[in-house]
């Protein structure tokens, strides 16, 4: 009887997590100092390639975070899990990249993980900040009702907003993505968000640890953008 509850819960557990949309591969790199520029091309050398070979890989450069703005991450969008398995580096073009990308001294891997859309995406060149929380034991149910109201709130400002979880390198975590199209955009934003007393009261219970912890949070700017 343990064994058939336990194979009903991991069911339940497997359609939750595979039923949902996109699914996002997250790989963070730190540059090596004077290898700026190096860097950047080889980044966008793979951007023109996954656009040429039927691949969405979108580059950003962080602003705000561990390691400041000596940050890139390359970032594969894909529709769903078929998707991913048909598309993901395969054209033969991306093995001669490869073997550029890998001998390069100009970035160091430093953590890469899976993340599975809760919401629908809308691909763009976007200001992107993260907040990821680890929900507290037990409340993970009550936290994804907190990052729906969220959502709702910060969207009334004119951010767009997408909601995820980590998966496969990760702890789990939910993570809470607000994006503008520019900075000034996203300062119009933070001025009437300030002003609302409904989201005021809602960041209390979220930095008071009511529903989750608070375990990372940075900025990127994608990398498109003409103020980088």
């Amino acid at each position: 009887m343990k064994k058939l509850k336990l194979m009903v819960a991991l069911l339940f557990f497997n359609s939750y997590i595979f039923s949902t949309g996109e699914i996002g591969d997250l790989y963070m790199y730190k540059v090596t100092p004077g290898k700026a520029d190096e860097a950047n091309a080889l980044m966008e050398e793979g951007r023109l390639l996954g656009e040429e070979t039927g691949m969405n890989v979108i580059i950003h450069r962080q602003s705000f975070g561990r390691g400041g703005d000596n940050v890139l991450s390359w970032f594969e969008l894909y529709e769903d899990y078929d998707q991913r398995a048909k598309t993901k580096y395969s054209s033969q073009k991306w093995s001669t990249f490869a073997e550029k990308f890998f001998s390069s001294d100009a970035i160091t891997a430093t953590r890469s993980y899976q993340m599975i859309s809760l919401d629908p995406i809308v691909p763009g060149d976007y200001i992107v900040t993260n907040y990821m929380w680890q929900p507290n034991k037990g409340k993970r149910n009550e936290t994804l009702e907190a990052l729906e109201r969220a959502k709702i709130m910060f969207e009334r400002h004119g951010f767009i907003v997408d909601l995820w979880e980590h998966n496969a390198g990760s702890k789990h975590a939910l993570q809470f993505t607000f994006l503008s199209t520019s900075l000034e955009e996203q300062a119009k934003s933070f001025v009437s968000l300030a002003s609302d007393e409904e989201w005021l009261s809602e960041r209390d219970r979220w930095f008071n640890g009511e529903w989750a912890r608070l375990i990372e949070s940075y900025e990127m700017t994608n990398t498109n953008l003409s103020f980088n």
